[in-house]
């Protein structure tokens, strides 16, 4: 299947969408112009536009802890979510989410919330796939979730249920090697968590976090498979964390030389480096594309510092009770 050109350079604006927006909030942490909590996705950036990328408006996603490609490709605007960091009114929750949190969504743009335990996503998101199943519109769930999330119960009986009841769910495992500081190795005897489809009967497939194409192609089968009523599928995406595990982690725990061999597999310079290969870009229509990503990630800065208000305290509990007037 080739992938047309003008979605390679859609697919190459949201990568560095992805790249830049977490370079910058890291740096706003830095300077104490946000206060909170962050865990960068910088390096992760092929995964969610590659599995992102061909879904429709009718689709689902729900988030994981670590990268905003989802979310935005799936329409969530770019200052909604940069003045959500700030805990504005603007924000998406409405400022109700702490700064550099995982927990906010947009259902009016089919994303679901991250709870705050991680893998706990899972059998909503589970949840999701069957009432998507009832109504029959052949709309598929796209669940984000990390190696360590895979260890926890959530994951074996989400899974085991997605696949007993033939379920519209694409279940995303980005492994990146650790699960904040403890290595896969350390953690599994298995060398491939996808090997872990086979016992709930769906298939499952590892695949090159880092190359965008092989990312969209396989999520492309897994997404035709659902929409036909086949079931689930799970797709193991193999990438390097360029960071701790967040913002506040050391990363002792890694060496220097492992640190630079995950980094020579930048998704970032790879798509760049094909595509001025092959003639889809140039090095000058590359670089105008950074400038657009830049000028447009430093606006909604500007939009949340400058133009969005603090939430008022009397609305603190709005949205935590049921209106009991309805």
């Amino acid at each position: 299947m080739e992938i047309p050109k003008k979605d390679l350079k859609k697919m190459a604006y949201w990568m560095l969408m992805g790249r830049r927006i977490e370079e910058r909030i890291t740096t706003l942490f830095k300077e104490a112009r946000l206060r909170g909590h962050h865990h960068p996705g910088i390096g992760q950036e092929a995964t969610g536009v590659g599995v992102c990328y061909g879904l429709e408006e009718r689709d689902y996603v729900s988030l994981s802890h670590r990268g905003k490609n989802p979310e935005l490709m799936k329409g969530m605007p770019l200052k909604e979510l940069m003045a959500g960091y700030y805990a504005k009114d603007q924000g998406c929750e409405g400022g109700r989410v702490p700064a550099g949190s995982h927990m906010y969504g947009d259902l009016s743009h089919h994303i679901i919330p991250m709870p705050g335990p991680i893998g706990s996503v899972i059998p909503i998101a589970v949840g999701v796939g069957q009432g998507l199943k009832m109504d029959g519109n052949g709309a598929v769930m796209v669940c984000f979730f990390g190696d360590g999330a895979a260890n926890r119960g959530d994951f074996h009986e989400g899974l085991n249920m997605a696949a007993a009841f033939k379920l519209p769910v694409i279940f995303v495992l980005i492994n990146n090697a650790y699960a904040m500081s403890v290595s896969v190795e350390k953690a599994t005897g298995m060398k491939k968590l996808v090997d872990r489809a086979k016992g709930y009967g769906m298939p499952g497939v590892n695949v090159d976090g880092n190359d965008v194409r092989k990312v969209y192609l396989e999520t492309q089968k897994a997404i035709q498979r659902a929409r036909a009523g086949e079931g689930p599928s799970l797709i193991e995406s193999m990438v390097h964390r360029w960071t701790g595990h967040s913002i506040s982690d050391a990363d002792i725990y890694r060496t220097d030389e492992e640190r630079k061999k995950g980094e020579k597999k930048d998704p970032i310079k790879r798509i760049k480096r094909e595509l001025i290969k092959e003639g889809v870009l140039t090095e000058s229509a590359y670089k105008k594309l950074e400038k657009r990503v830049d000028e447009e990630i430093e606006a909604a800065v500007n939009y949340s510092e400058n133009e969005c208000t603090i939430p008022d305290p009397s609305e603190i509990l709005r949205g935590v009770y049921a209106d009991t007037s309805l």
